[in-house]
């Protein structure tokens, strides 16, 4: 009932038309003619009506409601006989919404998860579910098209069809519009497995005595992903040996990249990064520092 209200724009109230129907002991006649029934009854085609027999009847009969002495008129009925009744009634327990004519669908946060299976056939053992796809649609709104297929040996079916709205990406400065992310996760996988090689920002850096500067390293991902610049904390940097350096007094933190040239000489030298943890699998990254006096 809510995905319905939902797809029609409208809200669920507290109460709404019901159809009574007497419990198993039925309703005792009181009074000669006169069926009594435990709630005020709503109009139907703009007349008070409702139904009645006695439980071991086949048939309904119909028969005129007084909502003022709350009886159903059945001029067979006999005081003490037990009758069944149905009216309808407004149902304070239940829940309603209005169908309105005009209506406009409500926009929906939608989140799909689906899980990545390791062979052709989704297994119900976790033990080869190794990822999942998680698709976020900030923005969708439902086509208010309604099909309800309801049986009673199975469960009832809807589909969940609308539009994704565009939406402006606050996150870039272009002011991109979007319709929503898609990610991808591998269980146990980090974004370092996808690197296929890093480089530093600038390569060629020029500083002078007493100087001090940070580095910046981009990763390069393979299968077609953006490149990144990552936090220096996920490199290892040093000075080389290799070639020898003409300057010297040049230092670089080994986890935080920044390079310091106090009492340095005139002259160059190479730094590296390497990938921590991937430095046999992904090649260093390297760069040349000029110092002038």
């Amino acid at each position: 009932m809510e995905y319905v209200a939902a797809a029609l724009g409208t809200t669920i109230e507290s109460g709404g038309l019901d159809l009574y129907e007497s419990p198993k002991a039925g309703e005792t006649v009181v009074a000669q003619g006169k069926i009594p029934i435990p709630y005020e009854a709503v109009a139907t085609d703009g007349a008070l009506f409702g139904w009645y027999k006695k439980p071991t009847d086949t048939d309904w009969t119909v028969g005129v409601i007084d909502n003022v002495g709350k009886t159903i008129t059945a001029n067979s009925a006999q005081i003490g006989e037990t009758y069944c009744v149905k009216f309808f009634y407004i149902n304070e327990n239940a829940k309603s919404m209005k169908i309105k004519a005009n209506y406009v669908p409500k926009v929906l946060h939608v989140v799909i998860i689906n899980d990545i299976f390791s062979g052709a056939t989704a297994q119900i053992e976790g033990s080869s579910r190794y990822g999942r796809l998680i698709t976020d649609i900030p923005a969708f709104q439902l086509d208010g098209t309604q099909n309800l297929a309801l049986t009673a040996g199975s469960a009832a079916t809807i589909s969940l069809t609308g539009s994704a709205l565009v939406l402006d990406d606050s996150s870039s400065c272009d002011e991109d519009q979007i319709y929503g992310t898609m990610t991808k996760e591998i269980f146990g996988a980090t974004w370092k497995d996808d690197v296929v090689a890093i480089t530093f920002a600038d390569s060629e850096l020029e500083m002078t005595a007493d100087d001090t500067t940070t580095v910046q390293v981009y990763v390069v991902y393979g299968n077609g992903m953006a490149s990144q610049i990552k936090d220096n904390s996920n490199f290892t940097f040093a000075v080389e040996t290799t070639p020898a350096s003409t300057t010297s007094n040049v230092k670089i933190g080994a986890s935080t990249g920044v390079i310091t040239t106090t009492g340095a000489t005139a002259g160059t030298c190479v730094i590296s990064a390497t990938l921590t943890g991937y430095d046999t699998t992904v090649p260093p990254a390297l760069a040349t520092v000029t110092v002038s006096v």
